[in-house]
């Protein structure tokens, strides 16, 4: 008898996993359906790497773990059956897409289009695959199978798939529905907060940053929780005229605390990285030696944009002096404004603005070799659902593909 198997949601996890049951099963072995409530599928798949998309990161899985923060570890015996080669080897195989490496491994279709791989990925499965879209589920429940209650009826699975995503950019359809249905069988959920968003700055910072909206440069970006720096991360940023984004502000963003009420948190931007302070000084120094009858400002804008230089000049209370009349005081502001930038914040990043998702389902409850429920036989958990979450550039969509295979050879019963 055909193995019947319902996945929850249409996005690039239910995507994935149902072409790789067609790729892996037998003819006739499973029958499957994809109950999706958005008018169609991939909805969200189509803006990942901004409308390019980013399928992998063509690092070894013993490297790629680490971009997976806690659950690295929990992910591992997902990436190493089913890694970044293999992703490749299906989008181009089955898929038809020839890929190129970019900058810090990063795989794109050659298409460059997002949109294209997720009608290819629908054409795929289009012939093993019942999609079912702008339907919404009610319920479900387990006894014998799961009977699924929908806005357009039952329908009885052997197997369920939760793959309806977390709670970011809920305007694609990510509006925390496997959260709802997961807490329903008993599982334990981690509160959802933003993974990959932008950094809104407090009142105060927020007159900085917009005056220097849209300057980006690179700088060592710290969270500070209570005087103590909870992580770093140094890369590409931009000031805007809400507070910071760019990637290294977003990598960051999943660590401001989700009880940021009451608390002291900030983000510390060093400017100029490549040098420590005490480097810094001494150069700076040298330059004011030999420049004498340069503006301050001016001699900065040669290490930092003349926009920032302005800015962090009147921070440090040092705007329109000159190298000659320049203290020792004087040097140890300008040190501090540049390599200790403090922009405040007092409200936690935007959900509904953020491209992943922080929490879910708890991998206490989960089986890392297969993504099946601990507490619900037949019942699976994958992508956003659950409490996994990947720095920028493929890791994110490789997680999804990499747990689709695990899914797909328990309920196959493939060795």
């Amino acid at each position: 008898m055909k193995k019947k198997v319902g996945i929850i949601g249409g996005g690039a996890s239910g995507l994935f996993t149902a072409c790789l049951l067609k790729n892996l099963a037998s003819r006739n072995d499973v029958e499957v359906t994809i109950l999706e409530k958005n008018p169609v599928p991939g909805k969200k798949l189509t803006l990942t790497g901004h409308g390019r998309c980013n399928i992998t990161n063509r690092k070894p899985a013993s490297e790629l773990k680490n971009g997976y923060h806690e659950a690295g570890n929990f992910l591992y015996p997902a990436l190493k059956e089913f890694g970044p080669d293999d992703t490749i080897a299906f989008f181009e195989n089955e898929l038809g897409f020839k890929t190129k490496e970019e900058d810090n491994n990063r795989i794109f279709p050659v298409c460059d289009s997002a949109v294209k791989v997720r009608d290819a990925i629908v054409s795929y499965i289009s012939d093993s695959t019942d999609i079912i879209c702008g339907i919404n589920v009610l319920g479900i429940k387990k006894e014998n199978d799961f009977e699924v209650s929908t806005s357009k009826g039952k329908y009885n699975f052997d197997y369920l798939v939760l793959a309806c995503g977390g709670s970011s950019f809920p305007q694609t359809g990510s509006a925390g529905d496997s959260y709802k249905f997961a807490k329903g069988f008993g599982h334990t959920v981690i509160q959802a907060q933003a993974a990959l968003a932008s950094v809104n700055a407090d009142e105060r910072s927020a007159k900085l940053t917009g005056n220097l909206s849209g300057v980006s440069l690179t700088a060592n970006v710290s969270v500070y929780c209570n005087d103590r720096k909870t992580a770093s991360f140094c890369g590409e940023m931009m000031f805007t005229d809400f507070g910071l984004t760019g990637p290294a502000v977003m990598e960051l963003s999943r660590e401001i605390p989700g009880d940021i009420s009451g608390m002291s948190v900030w983000i510390e931007l060093d400017l100029i990285p490549s040098l420590s302070d005490e480097e810094f000084d001494l150069a700076f120094q040298d330059l004011i030696r030999d420049h004498p009858d340069s503006k301050i400002t001016t001699l900065l804008s040669g290490y930092i944009p003349a926009s920032v230089a302005l800015e962090v000049a009147s921070l440090a209370g040092i705007s329109g002096l000159y190298a000659q009349s320049f203290t020792r005081e004087n040097r140890k502001k300008a040190v501090r404004e540049i390599k200790h930038l403090k922009i405040g914040i007092d409200q936690l990043p935007s959900l509904e603005k953020a491209y992943v998702t922080r929490g879910g389902v708890s991998l206490k409850e989960i089986d890392r070799k297969t993504f099946g429920s601990k507490l619900i036989s037949g019942l699976y958990i994958t992508g956003e659902a659950v409490d996994i979450d990947g720095v920028s550039g493929g890791y994110n969509l490789q997680a999804c593909m990499s747990e689709a295979y695990l899914v797909t050879k328990d309920i196959l019963g493939l060795k």
